[in-house]
């Protein structure tokens, strides 16, 4: 950009940027989702966790006064 020209930032230009940012952020997680499920000792490594999340989860419900 040449210096001294000012560039008009519109509400329709941030939209068009945001959903660009998420399309590419939707597209990561299929990468990453789909190299996990092809790998099955990713996906050991990735449930196990998950699972452990869910437990702790549920028991802290369960001890809620």
């Amino acid at each position: 950009m040449p210096e001294g020209e000012v560039t008009t930032v519109t509400i329709s230009t941030i939209l068009d940027s945001v959903g660009d940012i998420f399309t590419a952020a939707i597209g990561w997680v299929g990468n990453v989702a789909t190299t996990i499920v092809e790998n099955p000792i990713l996906l050991v490594f990735t449930v196990i966790p998950l699972v452990g999340l869910g437990v702790g989860l549920f028991r802290r419900l369960l001890s809620v006064n």
